[in-house]
């Protein structure tokens, strides 16, 4: 919590999750005794603190899919150098000790989720990092393999497949016999993207097949744990969609995409602007420029609502492959009002 300097000045690197991790997951297979977390105080800690932090967590993670994480990171960083550090500090049996690292612990993660969607990479990394520490010392494997879940999620994102199949999987070990089939299917699908990332089809839909058991498995079950229960059909297809994308099959995107669009919760914009911006993607490669502009322009206007460095990414990389277009009159139009309304993000 103190070491936001040292947070300022490190770089993104995907082999800085390989320490954590090994870490994480070897402790979490090893039979040894919870940590004691019992502490002395100016302040005591009741439940009912860290009840605030966990309702706190869950209304910030519905603002951040309903409008992207950008205007959001830097009230969950007050939060937690604020409100949380100040319990942590406090006076707690062990416990409330374990109950209040687990809730500190989202709320970390979280901060590493909005960095990372702000498209400060390094910040999200050790704000990542930060957090499987804190669901170690809480003793929630299950929720240790939810953050590393996510940080094969960013590894990916930048490229960096090999890194985030071995973090998936690594998850999955660690979280053992408490990961629940909901965050085993969230577990899989990110192995399917650093597949699909390394252009390993087969094994990519190894791992899709596999996500799907899982999720079929957990819908029967209504007591997932809060941070797991937004992974439902729609976001499964999602990741199919996303996992395609990256293994240049435009073919496959559009039933995908299309599917979860259509099964997509109330609010949940950012995941909607990204798939109409993979089906604007696999119009274009499939040469259909005027579909391709068409869907292009309704996830502009969608993103144009966010705050999300991924749906700007994901446009910008759009108009990049719009560029042998750019006399026709329906690519220019469509770059005038990316212009418009972006600014200078849509142009990067």
């Amino acid at each position: 919590m103190n070491r936001r300097t040292f947070l300022a000045n490190t770089t993104f690197g995907a082999g800085a999750f390989a320490a954590p991790a090994l870490f994480w997951s070897t402790a979490s297979r090893a039979e040894a005794e919870p940590e004691q977390l019992a502490s002395q105080g100016p302040t005591t800690v009741r439940d009912a603190d860290v009840l605030r932090i966990h309702q706190t967590v869950l209304a910030f993670r519905r603002l951040d899919r309903a409008q992207g994480g950008g205007d959001l990171r830097d009230t969950v960083v007050h939060h937690l150098n604020g409100v949380a550090r100040t319990k942590l500090a406090g006076s707690y049996g062990d416990e409330v000790g374990r109950r209040l690292f687990r809730a500190v612990a989202e709320l970390t993660e979280l901060a590493g989720w909005l960095s990372f969607d702000s498209g400060r990479h390094a910040l999200a990394q050790r704000y990542h990092i930060q957090a499987l520490r804190l669901a170690q010392a809480a003793d929630d494997p299950a929720y240790g393999a939810y953050v590393m879940a996510n940080m094969a999620c960013q590894a990916v994102y930048l490229g960096h497949g090999w890194e985030a199949v071995q973090l998936a999987r690594a998850a999955e070990q660690g979280g053992g016999s408490r990961l629940g089939p909901r965050a085993r299917a969230i577990v899989a699908s990110m192995e399917a993207r650093g597949y699909a990332a390394l252009g390993d089809r087969r094994a990519c839909e190894r791992a899709m097949g596999t996500a799907e058991r899982y999720l079929d498995a957990a819908n029967a079950v209504e007591d997932d744990p809060s941070w797991c229960n937004y992974f439902d059909e729609s976001e499964l297809q999602h990741e199919f969609a996303h996992s395609h994308r990256d293994l240049g099959l435009p073919d496959k995107i559009h039933g995908f995409a299309g599917a979860s669009i259509k099964l997509r919760r109330a609010g949940a914009s950012r995941r909607c602007a990204q798939d109409t911006t993979f089906m604007a993607a696999a119009h274009l490669a499939q040469g259909d420029l005027d579909a391709a502009c068409a869907k292009a322009g309704e996830a502009l206007r969608i993103t144009g609502n966010l705050s999300s460095t991924q749906c700007n990414d994901f446009l910008a990389d759009f108009r990049r492959r719009l560029r042998p277009y750019a006399k026709e009159p329906i690519a220019r139009a469509f770059s005038e009002e990316a212009d418009h309304i972006l600014g200078d993000l849509a142009a990067a």
